[in-house]
């Protein structure tokens, strides 16, 4: 198996009904990988521990995690990227997202060191800071990057937060998200690799889940995120596993 970790974000006490729908079926196909939870020092696990006691949890000191521009600023440091130094890969695995396999290994295989959902809105920005300021600012656009569930290489993006000093203060003081950061700054990197859109839904799906089936070959990602919230249809169509029914009641 690749040498990979798996970290499930947490913030409350609790999961819901779709939330534990989609935890239960992805950590049923991911038996025998590393797993873990990643959540503040704060929250009461008892939940977790019940329910999932073959996953351990990393708790992180606030302000970690008290926020959606705290956890931006988590997965921006140098030190969240240190702590898992020894894994080549980070998947995180939001729990708004689903896996309907375990490709990990393929993946891992893969020259990419990011890899999540396309946007099929075209982020565009204009990055004028450190090595771009004074005449040498750049446009750049991006269809790649969703970070709810990514695969990262862990080294890789230790590196280009390191190559982009300045511009990560931006993101940082800012509040960016930082699967954005990612997007734009491994696009500028001297030696960073993202795929382009129709790769990347092969790995995962959130925006025009039918859009992007289509124009892949009529192919099903390894996983998605934030599937109730995008064309929940689509979902109760192709899911490829049990579950149809708990999709409809909850769509209704």
């Amino acid at each position: 198996m690749s040498n990979v970790v798996v970290l499930i974000p947490l913030y409350k006490p609790e999961l819901d009904a779709i939330e534990t729908f989609s935890m239960d079926q992805s950590l049923a196909l991911l038996q025998g990988r590393e797993v873990r939870f990643i959540g503040p020092q704060a929250l009461d696990y008892s939940y977790y521990s019940k329910r999932y006691p073959m996953v351990a949890i990393d708790r992180f000191a606030a302000p970690a995690f008290q926020s959606i521009l705290e956890y931006n600023r988590l997965l921006l440091s140098q030190s969240f990227y240190t702590g898992y130094i020894h894994f080549e890969f980070v998947l995180i695995l939001q729990t708004d997202a689903i896996l309907f396999r375990d490709e990990l290994d393929f993946w891992c295989q893969q020259p990419f060191d990011y890899v999540g959902a396309p946007w099929p809105v075209t982020y565009e920005l204009f990055v004028n800071a450190g090595r771009f300021e004074e005449g040498f600012g750049k446009h750049v656009k991006v269809g790649v990057g969703n970070g709810g569930l990514s695969l990262r290489r862990t080294a890789k993006c230790l590196a280009v937060l390191r190559e982009f000093p300045v511009e990560l203060g931006v993101f940082l003081q800012t509040g960016s998200s930082e699967d954005l950061f990612f997007s734009v700054m491994g696009s500028l990197s001297t030696n960073f690799v993202l795929p382009n859109e129709i790769t990347a839904s092969l790995f995962s799906m959130e925006g025009r889940p039918s859009f992007y089936f289509q124009v892949n070959g009529r192919k099903l990602p390894m996983g998605a995120h934030a599937w109730l919230k995008n064309e929940p249809n689509f979902w109760t169509l192709h899911m490829p596993t049990p579950g149809d029914n708990l999709i409809i009641r909850c769509v209704d």
